[in-house]
């Protein structure tokens, strides 16, 4: 069993003050799930504002974090809640981004090193990457192959079916800003 890091339940609570503070200003939302009075700081619930020009623009996103108490050694997990088409995402929601890939997986992985988790990186940083790959996928290393190579060879038509799905998975920013202030 690996040995347990007394500093991740700070770490996590640190990082939600500091996302309070922002509460939204860069395009996302990011907060530990609530079950009544308990706070569970190893799941949080991440909302992702599309990034202009891309066919996610005006769509409000769910997605999840998973993290385990070897947080922030270890990088967490990220899934989308809303179902998603896109060349970096798997079918079941989760997310392939090289910065979520810890660097033990060096021999197995074909990213870059220095491309993958370290423990500076936080929620806001995992969060700016993967609005990056809204915007422009890495369709080299794609999780979703389908998706990939409709990007690849009918961008139009990829545009179109990511654009509806959005559309249909989209979720109310304004009501999770009131209720997070």
């Amino acid at each position: 069993m690996a040995k347990q890091n007394p500093t991740f339940l700070k770490r996590l609570m640190t990082e939600e003050k500091e996302l309070r503070k922002e509460n939204g200003k860069f395009g996302y939302l990011a907060y530990p799930r609530q079950r009544g009075e308990q706070v569970d700081y190893l799941k949080w619930d991440v909302f992702i504002d599309g990034p202009s020009e891309s066919p996610y623009e005006g769509t409000c996103l769910h997605a999840e974090l998973e993290f385990t108490t070897q947080y922030p050694i270890s990088p967490p997990k990220m899934k989308f809640i809303s179902k998603m088409f896109h060349p970096n995402i798997y079918d079941n929601g989760d997310v392939c981004i090289s910065i979520l890939h810890d660097r033990v997986d060096d021999f197995i992985l074909n990213d870059n090193p220095d491309e993958r988790w370290s423990p500076v990186l936080n929620i806001g940083s995992i969060t700016l990457s993967v609005t990056s790959i809204l915007y422009q996928p890495n369709i080299n290393s794609p999780a979703n192959v389908d998706a990939a190579k409709l990007y690849r060879e009918n961008y139009k038509e990829y545009e179109k079916k990511v654009r509806e799905l959005a559309l249909k998975e989209t979720v109310d920013i304004n009501s999770l800003l009131d209720a997070y202030k």
